[in-house]
């Protein structure tokens, strides 16, 4: 180095605007040794093998979970004919309170803004998502492609009723759309 920077060099870190990385003291050339508070345990771990090994010979198992047959499935994959039966699945409900159906989710599956978002998207591009998600005027939102497909194959699906009235539905994908 040269004179001047390291001149320079000093005075900011004695400045206290740079500071100086201190590395610490390792003496430990595999790894700290755990702290036991058991005597036999710290005269038959070996800091050089894994931790699954040392407990493995103090007759301790590590991974407790690897092969419990308590846990597995108890029931029938076969009757005594020998054929096979079906495990039965059920869904089960996490609460007691089912949520019902709100008259937003019965009429409007798609928001009336999602719908003007996609009519217009439509009336400019067809079904070329790929245009659409490029457009950064009209797709303001900036979905994907994959988001934008998504979208249209739900507003393409709607029906005449769960269409909002003030969204005009766009003449060139009306031979895209479900007519129900």
């Amino acid at each position: 180095m040269r004179g001047g920077n390291s001149k320079s060099r000093n005075k900011k870190r004695r400045s206290g605007r740079i500071g100086k990385t201190k590395l610490k003291n390792r003496s430990y050339k595999v790894f700290k040794p755990p702290q036991y508070e058991d005597n036999t345990i710290a005269q038959t771990w070996d800091p050089r093998k894994s931790a699954s090994y040392n407990l493995e010979q103090m007759g301790l198992k590590s991974h407790t979970n690897l092969n419990d047959t308590a846990n597995a499935s108890t029931c029938p994959s076969s009757d005594g004919k020998g054929t096979k039966v079906a495990a039965q699945l059920f869904d089960i409900p996490e609460s007691d309170v089912i949520p019902k159906r709100t008259k937003s989710d019965i009429y409007l599956p798609m928001s009336v803004n999602d719908q003007q978002y996609m009519a217009r998207l439509f009336a400019k591009y067809g079904d070329d998502y790929k245009k659409m998600s490029w457009d950064i005027k009209l797709n303001d939102m900036q979905h994907t492609k994959h988001k934008l497909k998504k979208m249209g194959s739900r507003y393409l699906l709607l029906s005449d009723q769960e269409r909002a009235e003030q969204v005009t539905f766009p003449e060139n994908v009306r031979h895209l759309a479900v007519s129900k």
